[in-house]
């Protein structure tokens, strides 16, 4: 009787084993490489904007189709962050402007590739006369973006 009890508790663990196993092919082909290895829904983003422009004030406006964060200024070498939880439908956009120039771009976006150029789940935006650059936080470097466009 012993045996039986025992080949039946081995029995019970395999089956445990393989329904874990299920789940979690489940999740991974539910949700893709995306939730795997790169962007995470429901953790916590930042965004940072700096203001690098050489004595001059920058002018912005961020949203989100759910948060409108308004309309803002920041002093020369000011920085202003925010932060929020992510989806796969997240994207927040920014216009920004001084003097006669101005550029609209989406500051985060929930894409692998876009992750990946931010370094991590802080994205740090630059602001300077040559352009917008993003910082990648893995290699502490500033890439350049977009380029300033003149306001008509």
């Amino acid at each position: 009787m012993q045996a039986a009890d025992c080949k039946c508790k081995k029995q019970m663990k395999g089956k445990a084993m393989r329904q874990l196993f299920y789940f979690a092919l489940f999740l991974s082909l539910a949700f893709g490489p995306r939730s795997c290895f790169g962007f995470w829904p429901g953790i916590k983003h930042f965004v940072r904007i700096e203001n690098e422009l050489a004595n001059q004030q920058l002018n912005y406006h961020c949203e989100s189709d759910m948060d409108d964060l308004g309309y803002r200024i920041l002093a020369p070498h000011q920085e202003w962050e925010f932060k929020f939880r992510a989806s796969f439908d997240t994207f927040f956009q920014c216009s920004m402007w001084y003097a006669n120039f101005i550029v609209t771009f989406d500051v985060f976006y929930p894409s692998d590739a876009f992750m990946d150029r931010c370094g991590g789940v802080h994205c740090i935006w630059r602001t300077q006369e040559s352009g917008i650059y993003l910082f990648h936080i893995k290699t502490g470097e500033w890439e350049k973006m977009y380029d300033w466009r003149t306001r008509t």
